[in-house]
C-alpha cells in the first residue's frame, strides 16, 4: 500500500468524511471534507487531522510522516464554495 492510500485509509477511518482528495507529488497533500469541522478554528482542524494520523490503526513510519506535507480540513459548505463539487446533470 502506498503512502497516499495509507493516509486516505487513516482519514476515512477517523472522520467518515464526505470526501478525501490527496495528491502525492514529492509528498502527500490535499484535503479532507467533513461536517465535523463546522464551527471549528483552523488550528483545531489541524489537530484533529494530526490525531487521525497518529491514532489510526494504520501505522506510519517516521519517514512516511515526514512525507505528509499539508492536509486541509474543510466543511462540505467550504468544499462546495471552492467549486470542487461538480453540479448534478440537468434533466
Amino acid at each position: 500500500m502506498d503512502l497516499k492510500e495509507k493516509v486516505t485509509r487513516a482519514l476515512r477511518g477517523y472522520f467518515r468524511p464526505d470526501q478525501v482528495e490527496l495528491e502525492d507529488s514529492d509528498g502527500v497533500s490535499g484535503f479532507v471534507v467533513s461536517a465535523q469541522f463546522q464551527r471549528m478554528p483552523a488550528l483545531e482542524r489541524q489537530m484533529l487531522i494530526h490525531n487521525a494520523l497518529r491514532d489510526s490503526s494504520v501505522k506510519f513510519t517516521k519517514p512516511e510522516l515526514r512525507r505528509i506535507l499539508a492536509i486541509a480540513g474543510l466543511t462540505p459548505v467550504e468544499y462546495d464554495a471552492l467549486g470542487y463539487r461538480k453540479p448534478a446533470p440537468r434533466r
